[in-house]
């Protein structure tokens, strides 16, 4: 029995003309403990014809055959595009035919006198072909990577931006040689300095949910600076990423409220991290943004609806508490009516007691059918008597204001279907803030018609109007532009109202004309049918 051998089978194209040469050859490489499995060639054509019937692990070749050579026999393999080790095997070959043949890609030379080397040669050839294979195969994975990271970066739903932090790295070096070490109250004492960083940051590329949120990256490589959709908020969210940054941190996660495309205003989940061997450079840092404008709103107006159920159990028990004297009042002057003389000089007094009486009853009813805890069932709601009793709760605060509310209904028994708690708050919160909005002696018109497939339900005041530079921005929840007291924060944000409205399918839009000659807020509510997508 034979000792298995060393290295595992060789398979090796000989070009040899000298059949003696390559058993001496095949010898050698025997002896150094290679199992070889060799075809031997003498021509250009039986080469090629080896090389593409099969692979090959090494070719070795003489440098002198007649009508070929080493030489060709080089270029023949060089333009198959196969990467493997090719030396040359020759009793004839000087020092400057060696250098040249190695300069042309030959990867070594051994003498025939001297095949001693041979094995040790193969060997080392061996070794360098196969760590050019895994080079090779390494980047063909680097690139396959790249190209699956391409397409997940560039076809993802979520903004992404790739961004070059490596000028405010340099920056956190320069502060720590002035002796900075608490970067937070370095900051929060300097902010002309984190704006500086904001503009030392560099947008690299950006995918294509980032440009259609917040525009193109830049034009001909022009860098955009994050300033630019930064607001008032922005600033604390980005100090905390850069004092993350500073202390080694690798990854940042907050909500950031920012600037979309046409200056729209939104608020984003933010996450920062460092791309992968740049940790000392902050050369590439991967920011995403996902907009979550929409579930905050909901959130607050879910808040909102728990704030109005706290107040629709407060003023069941002030009707309780109010009606129970009121009827003890109401019942004593029907008593006390009759004996009072129709001539009697005070008798009009009699009359605007029991009109005030009834009064204060209305205004508590109406207080409860508005503050009522809310559901989202659906019911046909009368827009005369929601209109009417919106504005008897309001009557004191028009009092006081100097503002009348005028109804318009094209329709007294127009009805609109839609969860009754929810679209009396909506349009109480319009009309309050339509009279806090109009001069004295302004009047706000509270409005509904039937329009084609929808009704529609109109808040106009005779106020400045919303500034242009507002926009949108007067439905981004917390916005207010409210400086007095009065009935203020007794309803809701238009945010939460704009949501309100379009969670029951509706939308809420606002037209102002030319500055200074009031505003229109809309609510239009479509039909079930229509909601449903079907045509009437």
């Amino acid at each position: 029995m034979t000792d298995a051998p060393l290295n595992p089978p060789l398979k090796v194209l000989l070009v040899e003309d000298s059949a003696d040469d390559a058993e001496l050859i095949l010898l050698a490489l025997d002896r150094g403990g290679f199992q070889v499995r060799p075809l031997r060639v003498e021509t250009a054509p039986a080469m090629a014809e080896a090389l593409a019937g099969a692979s090959w692990d090494l070719v070795l070749s003489d440098y002198q055959i007649p009508g070929f050579g080493g030489m060709a026999a080089l270029q023949r393999l060089q333009d198959t595009g196969l990467d493997i080790p090719f030396i040359l095997v020759s009793g004839a070959i000087g020092e400057e035919v060696a250098v040249a043949a190695m300069k042309s890609g030959a990867h070594g030379y051994v003498l025939k006198h001297n095949l001693v080397r041979l094995c040790s040669t193969v060997e080392r050839e061996l070794k360098d072909a196969a760590a050019r294979r895994e080079q090779r195969q390494a980047k063909e994975e680097l690139l396959r990577s790249e190209e699956r990271y391409r397409e997940l970066f560039e076809h993802s739903p979520v903004p992404l931006a790739v961004m070059d932090y490596s000028a405010i790295r340099i920056r956190f070096e320069q502060l720590r040689a002035e002796g900075i070490q608490d970067f937070r109250a370095f900051f929060q004492g300097h902010p002309g300095e984190v704006r500086h960083c904001a503009r030392l940051a560099r947008i690299k590329e950006g995918n294509a949910a980032r440009s259609r949120t917040f525009g193109p990256v830049g034009l001909d490589g022009e860098p955009m600076f994050l300033d630019s959709l930064f607001v008032d908020g922005s600033w604390p969210v980005f100090q905390d990423v850069l004092v993350n940054l500073a202390d080694g941190a690798l990854a940042f996660q907050g909500e950031m409220p920012l600037l979309g495309l046409g200056g729209v205003a939104m608020v984003v989940s933010l996450n920062v991290s460092v791309s992968p061997g740049h940790e000392q450079t902050l050369e590439r840092v991967l920011v995403s943004s996902l907009d979550i404008t929409e579930r905050l709103q909901m959130e607050a107006a879910l808040r909102d609806l728990d704030r109005l159920s706290t107040k629709g159990q407060m003023a069941a028990y002030i009707a309780h508490e109010i009606n129970n004297p009121l009827a003890g009042i109401k019942n004593a002057f029907a008593l006390l009516e009759p004996a009072i003389p129709l001539d009697h000089p005070h008798r009009r007094y009699a009359d605007l007691i029991k009109r005030e009486i009834d009064r204060i009853a209305g205004i508590i009813r109406t207080m409860y059918h508005v503050y009522r805890p809310p559901s989202l069932s659906l019911g046909e709601v009368p827009l005369g008597e929601a209109f009417q009793d919106i504005q008897s709760l309001l009557l004191p605060k028009c009092r006081a204001e100097g503002v009348a509310i005028a109804l318009e209904l094209k329709d007294p028994a127009l009805r609109v279907r839609f969860n009754e708690g929810m679209l009396r708050q909506v349009i109480f919160n319009l009309a309050q803030n339509a009279v806090e909005a109009s001069p004295r002696n302004g009047t706000v018109v509270l409005g509904g018609a039937r329009t084609e497939h929808a009704t529609e339900i109109t808040v106009t005041d005779q106020g400045p109007g919303i500034p242009p530079e507002w926009g949108e921005r007067v439905f981004q929840q917390g916005f207010t532009s409210k400086q007095g007291s009065g009935m203020s924060g007794l309803g809701l944000g238009l945010g939460t109202c704009k949501s309100l409205v379009e969670s029951m399918g509706g939308t809420l839009v606002f037209r102002c004309g030319v500055p200074g000659q009031g505003c229109t807020f809309r609510v239009r509510l479509p039909d079930p049918v229509e909601k449903s997508g079907v045509n009437p």
